[in-house]
């Protein structure tokens, strides 16, 4: 998708992660293993909750940063890492593990990217923040994942 505003982005952002918590919730479905059912429920209420604060984060924003332009566009999608994946597979745990850390992958490149095409430093604030929250969840994530395979 290309950007232009940095509305734009939030939106497509809080879509990435609604998208993110279905395939999760998905592949719980086809799932026999109770551990990784544990982590796909975790996952998916996450990804949800997510949604949820970006839509939250982008009302408290004022008009003038949603309105930022972009000098150049994002053209990568970072949907297409969520498209790719077999949503009747029973994944083994590690392979969940792995697609969480690497669909995070995906949003911290993004905002590494705004960061570095916007022209505004207040934008720049709002994407740094944002990576620097995306590292402390994928931390979180990592720590509740080995959590759960002491269970």
């Amino acid at each position: 998708m290309r950007f232009e505003q940095t509305r734009d982005v939030l939106n497509h952002i809080g879509a990435f992660h609604k998208q993110a918590g279905r395939l999760y919730t998905e592949l719980k479905g086809h799932c026999s293993n109770a551990r990784v059912r544990l982590l796909l429920d975790y996952i998916s209420r996450h990804e949800l909750n997510l949604e949820k604060n970006i839509a939250a984060f982008r009302d408290d924003l004022p008009e003038s940063v949603l309105s930022s332009w972009f000098k150049y566009s994002h053209d990568q999608d970072i949907f297409a890492a969520l498209n790719e994946v077999d949503r009747e597979k029973d994944m083994p745990f590690d392979d969940v593990l792995d697609l969480a850390l690497e669909l995070d992958g995906q949003l911290v490149e993004l905002y590494q990217e705004m960061m570095e095409r916007s022209t505004s430093a207040e934008v720049k604030d709002i994407f740094n923040s944002l990576l620097l929250q995306e590292m402390k969840e994928k931390q979180t994530l990592v720590r509740n994942a080995l959590g759960l395979m002491d269970i």
